[in-house]
């Protein structure tokens, strides 16, 4: 679940802060599963809760298999080949619109972003993919995942284990894979950057503790009040996108 937009924002002077810990505490246990407590969730035809592993996944293909099921203009994240990858197919863009697009990815000019929100009935982990076709107004893909499910995870542990890098294929609208490029992680708010972008150690640690503050906050919900897709439809209606 996602949505795109050209238009970015600072994070709200009021959102609520990431850690009560300072910026570059103590990283032991950073990324590793083991130390988080959530399900791990195979989304296939018939949910199935995979509780009992705790060793990433990685695929070793994406293009052939997974990029025609994707939702269009949202980031569909994994891990492939041990690289934390994501995954965007365009849909209703012109052909010179993509051609830029798929322009700034080739040349490395994308930056993951990722942040998250305590909902009343879910923990909402926001990850966009932010595609630099204009230096001042890139294009944003923004998506909504759930914590739980073994791709979102793995993803954030292989970001991690990268410092940061990961890779971004960027598909039309039929899944045909128009470009292939770099992307850095970088934590908001931020007004500009310059590329190459280099993720801080104080980034990959925020980015942990906010898989951290989801694992928490969904076991702190009782289970019969565990509603993400709400939760999703609750963030979208209160709150613009990052």
């Amino acid at each position: 679940m996602g949505l795109f937009s050209r238009k970015r924002r600072n994070a709200k002077p009021g959102a609520e802060p990431v850690s009560a810990e300072p910026p570059g505490g103590d990283a032991t246990g950073d990324f590793d599963l083991g130390t988080i407590e959530l399900p791990r969730v195979e989304v296939t035809p018939e949910i199935r809760v995979v509780a009992e592993r705790m060793t990433v996944r990685t695929y070793t293909a994406c293009d052939e298999h997974i990029a025609p099921s994707i939702a269009p203009m949202t980031p569909f994240v994994l891990a492939v080949e041990d690289e934390p990858t994501m995954l965007v197919k365009l849909a209703g863009m012109s052909h010179a619109e993509g051609a830029e697009l798929a322009r700034a990815v080739a040349a490395d000019e994308s930056l993951a972003v990722a942040a998250y929100r305590s909902l009343p009935t879910y923990p909402v982990f926001i990850l966009a993919l932010f595609v630099y076709d204009a230096p001042s107004d890139p294009m944003r893909f923004e998506g909504y995942r759930d914590v739980t499910t073994i791709d979102v995870q793995d993803f954030v542990v292989t970001l991690g284990r990268k410092g940061g890098r990961g890779q971004v294929r960027l598909y039309g609208e039929s899944a045909e894979l128009l470009a292939v490029g770099r992307f850095a992680l970088r934590m908001p708010p931020f007004q500009h950057v310059q590329f190459p972008y280099t993720t801080t150690p104080n980034e990959l640690h925020e980015l942990w503790q906010l898989l951290q503050l989801s694992a928490g906050w969904y076991n702190s919900l009782p289970a019969a009040r565990r509603d993400f897709e709400m939760a999703v439809e609750a963030h979208m209606d209160k709150e613009p996108p990052l």
